[in-house]
């Protein structure tokens, strides 16, 4: 099954687990972590039309700097110092300008993904990573963040920093 149609299958579930609890209900952010690095596998969803706004490359956590190796699929953890990338429900928190530009933090709303502020996972932008597919390459690692590109990060900050309590989900 492609992207956009295993996207379409969540974002039904999550609309409605948006409308229940209050969160944004026209956009929601998503990362299928299932795919190969080097392949598109983020993307922002318009829950009104039903469709992806647009699909980029995201790395993912790497694991700690003692085993730190570029890998195409993600290992998952929820474990501070893990580095690795967390799957799950969170809300996209306070927009700020960091080390690696602007940047979100993030706030799990699943027990697979609880640690994400403490963790200092955050969504940001990044140099190394790229906009454009490099399969069979792989995109470079994060501590678990999920990672754009500068200029993805721009276009994502575009649309979302006028909104308020965006969702963002990552799955296997």
């Amino acid at each position: 099954m492609n992207l956009r149609n295993r996207v379409a299958e969540r974002a039904k579930e999550l609309l409605a687990f948006c409308a229940k609890e209050g969160y944004n209900t026209e956009i929601a952010l998503f990362v299928d972590l299932s795919r190969h690095s080097g392949r598109r596998r983020f993307v922002a969803w318009s829950f009104k039309e039903q469709k992806a706004i647009f699909c980029c490359l995201v790395s993912h956590g790497s694991g700690s700097p003692k085993s730190h190796q570029r890998s195409a699929y993600a290992r998952l953890s929820n474990l501070d110092g893990s580095h690795l990338s967390s799957i799950g429900r969170a809300l996209v928190a306070e927009r700020y300008e960091g080390r690696y530009g602007i940047a979100y933090r993030l706030d799990g709303l699943d027990e697979t993904n609880s640690n994400l502020r403490s963790r200092c996972v955050v969504l940001h932008g990044w140099e190394h990573t790229t906009s454009f597919p490099i399969f069979p390459l792989a995109t470079v690692g994060s501590f678990g963040c999920p990672v754009l590109s500068r200029r993805m990060m721009s276009k994502l900050d575009a649309l979302i920093k006028n909104e308020s309590k965006v969702v963002l989900l990552s799955f296997v």
